[in-house]
């Protein structure tokens, strides 16, 4: 526990800003360090409960903005289990940390020496005894080890030398696909986390030896991509594709799986709006499954282009919103108000020429209330608007 420690904790609820600009008040204190941990601890608080306690000490900001959140983290270390498993990007240490539950042993590696001496302080306060702490890069590490690991994980660093944020493969440092020789060397499984805008079929041709890819969706966000590669060859559109959200504890509330050849191969039918309207989850659009999603659950889609669903009789637990449509009418603001009297609305756009905020203003809409619109364009290649109540389930 350094020095000041305690007074971070007892400070923990203080503005960072005020606490900045306090030197006078307390000068035997660094505040700038300290309104920079009390800062870092306000996100721990949210992204890695766990982590939120006395003695922590936080590096970077960019490390915890990349830092799995504790939910995604035990989702993954749920995954798999063995003797031993390497993290090739260690960064603030949160995988490794819940890798350790489920693997004798576990090799943090990581280059950079702020990062990794905040790494190695904090898995002591977290009593973590058995993860083996290495300064070094990736690709130096796994030449010189003699170590053949059950697991492989990278998280690569999606920042390019100017600080900006990059989301392909060949960008992110390591390069997977320089050093993937290198990893069946040491191992048979590889597991990598990538941006969710990393096109997935893309990303599944390039790095070949794909055998399933999950989707995590967390607090309505898709949140991670994880590709697990295993040297043996696969036919690609065969393998599972999995759109999974989770809830605090990494635990899964809706899962659904396809694949490149199930959605080639499926239906698609439809259909002018119904009684009832669908709004896949996001990871549901992130892994492609437009018309596997349909044909699932006997859905039809508003156009082949109008990611929207819809139904005559309601379709329960779907990994969707669900609402039940009140009326559908031009994109009209005279229409909308006869409609919608108290002048508020959730807006959506869906294959629609304008944004959601140019509909509001169009419309002269204020945000909110129970009223939802959809402005989207149907079968018949018109612009239409969906006025809506969410499902009362």
């Amino acid at each position: 526990m350094t020095d000041f420690s305690r007074f971070i904790w007892e400070h923990r609820e203080d503005d960072p800003a005020q606490m900045a600009l306090s030197a006078k008040k307390y000068p035997d204190v660094p505040v700038a360090y300290v309104a920079r941990q009390i800062e870092a601890l306000g996100k721990i608080r949210r992204k890695i409960p766990s982590w939120y306690r006395e003695g922590m000490e936080f590096p970077v900001a960019l490390s915890i903005e990349q830092a799995s959140s504790e939910a995604t983290a035990i989702f993954k270390s749920n995954l798999f289990s063995g003797g031993s498993m390497a993290d090739l990007t260690g960064g603030l240490g949160v995988d490794a940390s819940f890798f350790a539950r489920q693997f004798d042993k576990v090799f943090y590696v990581e280059r950079n020496q702020e990062i990794f001496s905040a790494a190695r302080y904090n898995m002591a306060v977290l009593g973590l005894q058995h993860i083996a702490l290495v300064l070094a890069d990736s690709e130096q590490f796994l030449i010189e080890t003699d170590h053949h690991f059950d697991l492989i994980y990278l998280d690569p660093a999606r920042r390019d030398e100017r600080k900006g944020k990059v989301f392909q493969l060949a960008d992110c440092s390591p390069n997977i696909l320089e050093i993937k020789d290198l990893l069946w060397r040491k191992t048979s499984k590889i597991l990598l986390k990538t941006a969710p805008l990393l096109d997935i079929q893309q990303a599944m041709q390039q790095l070949k030896h794909v055998t399933k890819v999950w989707v995590l969706e967390y607090e309505g966000d898709c949140r991670e991509v994880l590709y697990l590669l295993e040297n043996k060859a696969t036919n690609l559109s065969e393998q599972p594709i999995t759109a999974i959200s989770i809830d605090k504890k990494g635990q899964p509330l809706h899962i659904f799986d396809s694949s490149i050849q199930q959605e080639q191969q499926a239906e698609l039918e439809c259909s002018a709006p119904m009684a009832y309207l669908y709004e896949p989850f996001p990871s549901i659009l992130k892994i492609g499954a437009f018309k596997s999603f349909a044909k699932r659950f006997g859905l039809q889609k508003l156009h082949v282009n109008t990611h929207l669903y819809t139904s005559e009789t309601f379709v329960p637990n779907l990994p969707a919103r669900s609402f039940h449509i009140e009326a559908i009418c031009k994109y009209d603001k005279n229409a909308v108000k006869s409609l919608i009297p108290e002048g508020r609305a959730s807006i959506s756009t869906r294959n629609f020429p304008e944004t959601a905020d140019q509909v509001r203003k169009k419309l002269g809409l204020q945000d909110g209330g129970d009223n939802y619109i959809f402005a989207s364009t149907d079968i018949a290649e018109k612009k239409i608007l969906i006025l809506c109540h969410k499902v009362k389930l």
